[in-house]
């Protein structure tokens, strides 16, 4: 059986995301706030989104490029922004891949992390 790794909005104001790995009793913040991701550039409800798709994967390429010599493994920020944010159109996409090659399994929440979820999934 994989592992079950937890995806929730960050409770922390400066970054978009928190992977909470119970098994390992830590969690991941990623993704900086208030700045375009390849996800939000896909999509057309979202202020960063592009038109082009040219210019889409453009900007990915470069971002890739920018951090391809960042610390890189499960545990990284930098390989789940790759990998979440910067990876497939969509997150639920991206999820799938990160999900592959980890051989793990990720829900996704959709929603801010909590005490609540904290406590729960990793006894603090």
């Amino acid at each position: 059986m994989s592992r079950i790794f937890y995806l929730f909005k960050s409770d922390r104001g400066d970054k978009k995301y928190v992977m909470v790995m119970p098994e390992f009793k830590h969690k991941h913040f990623f993704g900086a706030t208030g700045f375009r991701d390849f996800t939000l550039m896909n999509d057309k409800n979202s202020k960063f989104y592009e038109e082009s798709k040219e210019e889409r994967n453009k900007v990915k390429d470069r971002y890739l490029k920018r951090h391809a010599k960042d610390p890189k493994g499960i545990h990284s920020p930098s390989t789940l922004s790759d990998m979440i944010l910067w990876n497939k159109p969509t997150i639920k996409e991206s999820i799938k891949d990160y999900e592959n090659k980890y051989n793990v399994k990720v829900i996704f929440k959709n929603r801010k992390l909590n005490k609540e979820d904290i406590k729960k999934l990793l006894g603090k």
